[in-house]
């Protein structure tokens, strides 16, 4: 084989990759976002029925609805967004900058989240008592027009949460970026971990030997992993715990 063909064979086996890397980063990281805004949507819909009253979850519809929309949506904005940075497989994205996205994220999902809450409702209450197609069309044009407001009702109370549900985004992306990558011979290391690798050179030699399994499982089993592990503390953890966590 001459030089000019292995060059390009060469070339296209690093596309091939680099596509594999980018579509496993950006679906892992999708679904790491929905979870946490699945999660931050039940935190932030804590509410305390009167005076001295313990606080309560949502049930029913309202909830699966309110869930379902702050995930969905969630989803259809990180997808692409995530798609566009991993398509950068070269670049050492640091904890800091991560943790700077992370934040972003949490703001934006928490606002997000309020905008489609009216649509949710709207679907919910039609589902629960459904009188005309007509009656719908009207509800979900009307939750149009209150999206903005209930953007930013909803994403000021639901600030203590994003700011949490950011930075467990950040670290945990930062994670997943460095996981999918590590199989990468072209990337740029994070010269933070490199850092540690050569504090700890018996680490260091274990994950290189296993680079090719870890990139490849490491980012689903973090976004499947914590982020689960956040949507079921939000349904199934104390609830007087994490009524702190929201506002209002």
């Amino acid at each position: 084989m001459s030089a000019s063909a292995t060059s390009m064979a060469s070339i296209e086996e690093r596309r091939t990759l680099m596509r594999v890397m980018q579509k496993r980063f950006s679906w892992s990281l999708t679904l790491f976002a929905a979870l946490l805004a699945a999660g931050a949507a039940v935190v932030s819909s804590i509410y305390s029925p009167g005076i001295d009253q313990d606080p309560q979850r949502l049930s029913g519809s309202a909830a699966l609805f309110q869930i379902l929309g702050a995930a969905i949506s969630t989803a259809l904005v990180m997808r692409p967004l995530t798609h566009w940075i991993g398509g950068r497989a070269e670049e050492s994205r640091i904890l800091v900058l991560w943790l700077f996205f992370g934040l972003a994220f949490g703001i934006g999902t928490a606002f997000l989240t309020g905008a489609i809450l009216p649509m949710s409702a709207a679907i919910s209450i039609n589902m629960a008592g459904f009188n005309s197609l007509g009656t719908l069309i009207d509800d979900l044009i009307d939750s149009l027009f209150r999206a903005p407001l209930s953007a930013f009702q909803y994403g000021v109370l639901a600030l203590y949460s994003a700011f949490v549900t950011g930075i467990i985004y950040g670290v945990g992306g930062w994670a997943i970026d460095m996981f999918n990558r590590m199989a990468y011979p072209y990337q740029q290391p994070d010269p933070w971990v490199e850092a540690l690798g050569d504090w700890l050179p018996f680490v260091k030699r274990r994950v290189v030997a296993s680079a090719s399994w870890l990139s490849a499982a490491a980012p689903w089993i973090i976004a499947i992993g914590v982020g689960g592990a956040v949507f079921a503390l939000a349904l199934f953890g104390p609830i007087e715990f994490l009524a702190r966590f929201r506002l209002g």
